[in-house]
């Protein structure tokens, strides 16, 4: 294999480790990094070589997560349990380790290492996968308490039990991750600004326009942004009180969160005498100076280069893990660096960036074509050199976007009907266009785990039938789930759908509601009492003038409320919350609904133009409650069966919801006429 002898190692530690070829064998690796990628590079080893003995460490005495759903977590939308990541069997390979304790010595000539406790082990090869630390800038107050940084489990649970007391945070920095803090931190209505220091938000991965869109929807939120104004200062005596940005102004505060980047944890490296500049300099082959030693992910630098996703930290680790497999081989895989692809939600919003997007040179043969659409909020442009895409930036759903990726990194070249086309629709290859399935086989569907649907296409024919099965198979959609709407989509009708997260609360209630309705309809009307003394409750509210007026504008105002939400996924109105909330709020409106309307009709069913309302009301609820049903065992169905019962009475439902409004405003017209 290609290694590094001894006498190539570098006095200037500014260049590339060079490599001269030779082979050998190893046997125990030890990792120092237990994040996402020293857990992908330990999958990928022992995919490879189950018996070898893998030593990991992490420098937390947790069990690894993932740091990618920290935000998630700060925020409250998933369980600490959600962020776990899994260590290999134990029984598949008995030879893997894994202790929660700091490197803080490496013997490279004998090939030790020391932990915190002053226990020695000893290793073959020695894989760096420590990531990064957050920046935190040298200005005045940094020392203060109430400042934060957001980079591992216990900074979250740190600004957890701060966010509790604290009135209004100053998140420093419009990146990423400072955004999805900034989200997290509204969790119980706490004031939440953004300073930025570049001229708008994301100024690394968007364009001004879909930076301006972007801003708008961090606003709407409810977060304060301030851009082109870094923080020089942070002020007060031991607590924070303020702080100062470079234009001078004061911003009061009393919690400042740094979100301002990152910086590669080198200082192990460093002290062992490798090779460092931003990152530890590695070879394509992702070794050190050390032939014996590599790095991977975010402390790595590659021609120069640092990454700060995680997907390339994932290409890293595959590759460094082929070659530590393959090392008695002539030919190894190279890593010839990543591109930089987002294709992501930020704040709940679909952002997709790759290649060159901002600060654009003049070239010649160099075109921007730009796509937007006022009333849905999409911001669409493609950057064109000679016809093949160099950059793209997307604000909103885009269903082509992976297929551009896939034409970005294999510089295909487009038509001058496609460059048209993209300009008054904002497709480049249509409506056909959009099914994954005719797609290119290359193209990267999971950009977090660098899945491309020929991959995802292999593990179809070989028996994967659901998302949930293809998930395990190939980890596509376990990181930030984005692409999960696409291996739906490429399952086809005749998958089994996914099992519904609120899947028991929507059968309950269909149930429930499909018995008031039969309740309703086969329930013996009540009697009117012959006397006042005989009367009781019941027939005191449905025979009652004024609380038939109450019970009757209740039930006009749930069923109005209930309409107006059938809308929200017609028109895309986001302002009334996800779609899985309105759903389940839509469905327990229809059961107020039934048990307002026998408390306002006393099971009477009535006659003439009264009866066509309760039976097109009663129906309405049926099919709604049928419909939720469906959904809610549609997990145990056949996908077809499934998928196409819940189109049906969908449509049953919306159809018969129609004459619902008219019938109502005749009824009360009458009521109140005659």
């Amino acid at each position: 294999m290609s290694t590094l002898n001894s006498d190539t190692l570098l006095d200037d530690h500014s260049e590339t480790p060079q490599v001269s070829i030779t082979h050998a064998q190893h046997s125990r690796v030890i990792v120092i990094g237990a994040g996402p990628v020293g857990i992908r590079f330990t999958e990928e080893l022992l995919s490879r070589r189950p018996d070898d003995e893998v030593h990991l460490f992490g420098d937390e005495t947790c069990q690894p997560y993932n740091r990618i759903q920290l935000s998630a977590l700060l925020a409250g939308e998933i369980q600490r349990e959600a962020i776990d990541l899994p260590l290999p069997d134990s029984n598949q390979h008995r030879n893997f380790r894994f202790t929660a304790a700091a490197i803080t010595d490496i013997d490279r000539n004998n090939k030790i290492i020391t932990d915190a406790l002053g226990i020695q082990y000893s290793y073959d090869k020695l894989v760096f996968a420590t990531g990064a630390r957050a920046h935190i800038p040298n200005i005045p107050g940094v020392e203060r308490q109430g400042v934060f940084s957001f980079r591992s489990l216990r900074d979250t649970e740190s600004l957890y039990a701060r966010i509790l007391r604290s009135r209004h945070i100053v998140v420093v920095g419009g990146g990423l991750l400072g955004l999805e803090a900034a989200k997290g931190l509204l969790r119980f209505n706490t004031k939440v600004t953004v300073v930025q220091q570049g001229p708008h938000l994301m100024n690394r991965q968007l364009d001004g326009a879909a930076a301006a869109i972007l801003e708008q929807e961090v606003r709407t939120l409810g977060i304060d942004v301030i851009t082109q104004a870094g923080v020089r200062a942070i002020d007060g005596f031991e607590h924070v009180t303020s702080v100062t940005t470079r234009d001078g102004q004061i911003i009061p505060c009393d919690t400042v969160l740094f979100c301002a980047g990152i910086s590669p944890n080198i200082q192990l490296a460093r002290k062992a005498r490798l090779a460092i500049g931003t990152g530890i300099i590695v070879n394509d082959y992702l070794q050190t100076v050390d032939p014996d030693i590599y790095a991977i992910g975010e402390c790595c630098e590659h021609q120069g280069t640092t990454y700060g996703l995680v997907n390339p930290g994932y290409e890293q680790a595959s590759v460094a893990a082929s070659v530590l497999a393959d090392m008695d081989t002539e030919y190894l895989p190279h890593y010839l660096g990543s591109a930089t692809v987002s294709n992501l939600k930020v704040v709940g919003t679909p952002v997709c960036s790759l290649g060159e997007v901002s600060e654009l040179g003049t070239r010649p043969f160099q075109k921007e074509i730009t796509y937007r659409d006022e009333k849905t909020g999409q911001y669409r442009k493609l950057v064109t050199l000679k016809g093949k895409i160099i950059g793209a930036v997307g604000i909103g759903d885009w269903p082509e976007s992976r297929r551009i990726q896939e034409a970005f990194q294999n510089e295909r070249k487009l038509s001058r009907w496609q460059m048209y086309q993209f300009r008054r629709r904002g497709q480049l290859w249509g409506d056909s266009g959009n099914q994954v399935s005719v797609w290119p086989t290359s193209t990267i569907i999971c950009q977090c785990n660098n899945i491309s649907l020929g991959k995802l296409q292999e593990n179809l024919q070989s028996g994967c039938g659901s998302v949930a099965e293809l998930q395990q198979c190939t980890q596509a959609g376990t990181v930030c789930g984005s692409c999960k709407p696409l291996l739906q989509q490429l399952l086809g009708d005749n998958s089994a759908p996914e099992k519904d997260s609120a899947a028991g609360s929507l059968t309950a209630l269909g149930l429930l509601a499909l018995a008031l309705v039969t309740l309703i309809s086969f329930w013996p009307e009540a009697r009117v009492a012959e006397s006042v003394q005989e009367q009781g409750w019941f027939e005191g509210i449905w025979n009652d003038k004024f609380w038939k007026q109450v019970t009757g504008f209740t039930l006009l105002g749930l069923t109005a409320i209930g309409l107006l939400m059938s809308l929200r996924k017609r028109l895309a109105w986001s302002w009334m919350g996800k779609f899985t909330a309105w759903r389940f709020v839509h469905i327990v409106l229809g059961v107020a609904c039934c048990l307002t309307l026998v408390l306002h009709s006393g099971f009477h069913l009535g006659s003439n133009l009264n009866q066509l309302l309760m039976l097109n009301f009663l129906g309405v609820v049926m099919l709604g409650a049928f419909t939720s049903s469906i959904i809610g065992v549609a997990h145990k169905l056949s996908g077809n069966s499934a998928n196409s019962s819940r189109k049906w009475l969908q449509w049953l439902h919306i159809i018969i919801s129609w004459p619902l409004p008219i019938l109502l405003s005749v009824h009360i017209f009458t009521v109140y006429y005659f």
